[in-house]
């Protein structure tokens, strides 16, 4: 890091560098900039270890990792921006901080990747090998055999199977891998045995007992241990490791493996979106304002309780688009729901105000929902907030994942049918959201968004 922004800095801002070996001896390097260098590398080697950097790699990917490297350095070279523009005299040149971003990327790269290069050809002529066995001989471990087999990169030399009853029948395919001893006769194998690390591979239902009596006997040798992280054999959950006050948390959590780290960057984009377009709309809410007033008798804004993230509930804001005391002359209209599911919809609803029939198709009704944005309780992308009344009638547990994401403003739903929409196809859709949810792809329906307002279809 510190040699790309030497070599930036010389080669496009020469005159903060010295001219030639006497003027590096007589340059007078100021306290503050020692400072900043050592704050600067502090942070450097932080931001790394935030994004493990740090951590043995030998399972992941090489794109995952320079995917971690690419953040850092972006974060790093922020940082530097804001180090100079604090600490120097003048703002550092760009030209020079780009050639930092882009040297430190590819260089950073450029060196793990030959680290990487070197390793596995270690590993493949017989050096730096990890020795395992496989607890268990069922599928899990079979699968697990192949994956170990097939990669020698990794640097696994795989000993056998340790069980009580071997699943021959399902291992078959691997003549080359045999028992090596029962699961009580482990502790006397791995005391006799060459074996870095112990990959636990048993149905915890009916071998809780021994995984734990393993477990703590390679605590006792310093072997290392790994067990799967889905246990459970879950169906839609993910699972990741934390830390809680320094005890290891396994987390198991549906939806995108990004909502746990990064919906910090969904919380900014939401802010500064809703700072912005409340400040331009200002004049339309008055605007607005007035024509409901002059068109129907009642209030400018609509609150109505709905059921938010988690199931929390909270007052959405629209403006009103029909007569006072609608809500009370629902019982009445009923039956003439057109909608399937729990919720209500009527094509010609005789409770719409002229002026609300025009809000409602051009979706500025919904535009005062920016304030529950800016409040937290929406998002500009989500699973769009459900009356009381839609959540009560909603007999599918599955459907109420949906409250697993913070409710927005739009979502697939939106670009993908609206109104003409069924329930359950509606529900389907919010779940697709949840599963697959990243910073790209609420831009993505913000964009697509915009030719749907445009058409003005709503209703």
């Amino acid at each position: 890091m510190v040699t790309t922004f030497a070599g930036a800095l010389y080669v496009h801002s020469p005159n903060r560098t010295p001219d030639g070996l006497i003027g590096f001896f007589a340059l007078r390097i100021k306290l503050i900039n020692i400072v900043a260098v050592l704050i600067l590398v502090i942070v450097w080697n932080r931001l790394f270890d935030y994004f493990g950097l740090y951590e043995r790699r030998r399972f992941d990917r090489r794109f995952h990792e320079w995917w971690d490297i690419f953040k850092a350095v972006t974060v790093s070279a922020l940082f530097l921006s804001s180090l100079a523009y604090f600490f120097s005299d003048s703002p550092l040149n760009k030209t020079v901080l780009l050639s930092f971003w882009v040297g430190c990327t590819v260089l950073t790269i450029l060196s793990r990747t030959a680290v990487r290069a070197l390793l596995v050809r270690l590993r493949n002529h017989g050096r730096n090998l990890r020795y395992i066995v496989l607890i268990g001989s069922g599928p899990r471990a079979a699968n697990w055999a192949k994956i170990i087999l097939e990669r020698h990169e990794l640097g696994y030399r795989l000993l056998g199977f340790i069980d009580d009853e071997y699943a021959g029948s399902t291992l078959q395919e691997l003549p080359q891998i045999g028992r090596l001893c029962s699961l009580d006769a482990f502790p006397e194998y791995v005391e006799t045995h060459v074996v870095d690390e112990v990959f636990i591979a048993l149905p915890i239902k009916s071998y809780y007992d021994q995984i734990r009596r393993i477990a703590d006997q390679c605590q006792e040798l310093g072997i290392l241990c790994r067990v799967p992280s889905n246990w459970f054999e879950l169906q839609v959950a993910r699972t990741a490791a934390y830390e809680l006050a320094g005890e290891p948390v396994l987390t198991i959590f549906s939806g995108s493996r990004k909502q746990l780290d990064h919906l910090w960057a969904k919380r900014i984009m939401d802010l500064v979106f809703a700072v912005c377009a409340l400040a331009i709309l200002v004049p339309l809410f008055a605007v607005i304002g007035l024509l409901i007033k002059v068109s129907s008798p009642g209030p400018v804004f609509f609150r109505q309780e709905r059921v938010g993230y988690n199931r929390r509930r909270f007052n959405i804001i629209k403006f009103r688009t029909m007569v006072a005391g609608a809500e009370h002359m629902q019982k009445d209209l009923e039956a003439l729901n057109e909608a399937d599911g729990p919720n209500f919809k009527i094509q010609n609803d005789p409770r719409i105000t002229s002026i609300g029939r025009w809000l409602r198709r051009t979706s500025l009704d919904e535009t005062p929902q920016l304030i529950n944005v800016l409040r937290g309780e929406m998002s500009l992308v989500g699973p769009r907030p459900l009356p009381l009344r839609d959540v009560a009638g909603m007999d599918e547990r599955w459907q109420k994942r949906r409250f697993s994401m913070r409710p927005g403003l739009t979502c697939l739903w939106q670009i993908y049918g609206r109104n003409q929409m069924r329930f359950y196809d509606w529900m389907r859709l919010d779940l697709q959201y949840i599963d697959h949810w990243s910073v790209l792809l609420d831009i993505k329906i913000l964009l697509k968004t915009l030719p749907v307002l445009i058409k003005a279809n709503g209703q």
